[in-house]
């Protein structure tokens, strides 16, 4: 197999790959980021289909991209060298280490995800920091979550953070998307492990109804503690934004709301991919006694 190798930061191939760190790029192409020897392995693995591997002599060693070579080839990936300057033009790390995958996108419709009898399911609404999508994405992957979904919390028309909603009369906090480089990075080969459903918040709530599933959701102030909660069955333990959390909208949908209890003075809530964690190892606490 030939093997084309990109020294120019100015080609257009560098180009379109940097420009794959925005969000509406990635959306426009179908296509995203995976960087990282151990993150495009475990993108591989879980049968993530890729269209090019991008890799660096000068950052990876010889033997470990022969071998990330054979795995990508294999799945059916087109190979790419860049020189060290070109890799660094696209790659978000300040220590890249010279491997980068172009993948197509995966996205499921909450509809698309299957939950059977019983499921536990994770819903991640409108939060905005990659960082805390790709934890409780790890922490989903741990305790053996049937699926997660993302989407937009609702707001009122005009409410400050959200945008539109076009015919709705309300708006939306959207939240970081997926695919993000950063949330990616952060989900350390989690976020391809798990069924994973992104749309509205309307499609979410139909896709848990008609699974039969209990919406769970964290207040503060909420009366029950999370260990007094029946997390058994068909469960879905759904989180809100960092800031504010649930909007009235989801309020006014969730069968239970519940809340960890908070002692000291200073510290009034915790950060939500520690909450969510709470919750999921409460979940599978319950569930396997």
């Amino acid at each position: 197999m030939t093997v084309r190798h990109v020294d120019s930061t100015a080609n257009p191939l560098v180009k379109e790959l940097a420009g794959l760190k925005q969000r509406r790029a990635r959306e426009r192409s179908g296509t995203f980021l995976v960087e990282g020897v151990r993150e495009a392995r475990r993108a591989l693995a879980a049968g993530v289909r890729p269209r090019l591997l991008v890799t660096s002599p000068a950052l990876l060693e010889a033997s470990l991209a022969r071998e990330l070579s054979a795995q990508a080839v294999a799945a059916g990936a087109e190979l790419v060298t860049f020189g060290e300057a070109a890799f660094r033009r696209v790659s978000l790390r300040e220590h890249p280490d010279g491997a980068l995958l172009l993948a197509e996108t995966r996205r499921l419709t909450p509809a698309q995800v299957s939950l059977g009898p019983g499921a536990l399911a994770l819903v991640l609404v409108g939060l905005e920091k990659p960082g805390n999508v790709g934890a409780l994405l790890r922490s989903a992957d741990a305790v053996g979550v049937d699926a997660v979904f993302l989407c937009p919390d609702v707001l009122e028309a005009g409410a400050p953070g959200g945008e539109v909603v076009a015919g709705a009369g309300r708006s939306a906090a959207v939240g970081v998307d997926l695919e993000s480089p950063n949330v990616v990075r952060a989900a350390m080969g989690s976020s391809f492990a798990l069924p994973v459903g992104v749309g509205s918040a309307d499609q979410v709530v139909a896709a848990l109804r008609a699974a039969g599933a209990k919406l769970v959701a964290t207040a503060p102030g909420a009366a029950r503690r999370h260990w007094d909660a029946d997390l058994r069955g068909g469960v879905a333990l759904i989180l809100g934004r960092e800031h504010d959390g649930l909007s009235p909208w989801w309020s006014a949908r969730v069968d239970e709301t519940i809340g960890l209890p908070m002692r000291a003075e200073a510290a009034d809530s915790l950060n939500v991919s520690v909450a969510g964690a709470v919750l999921l190892y409460e979940a599978l606490r319950q569930r396997t006694g």
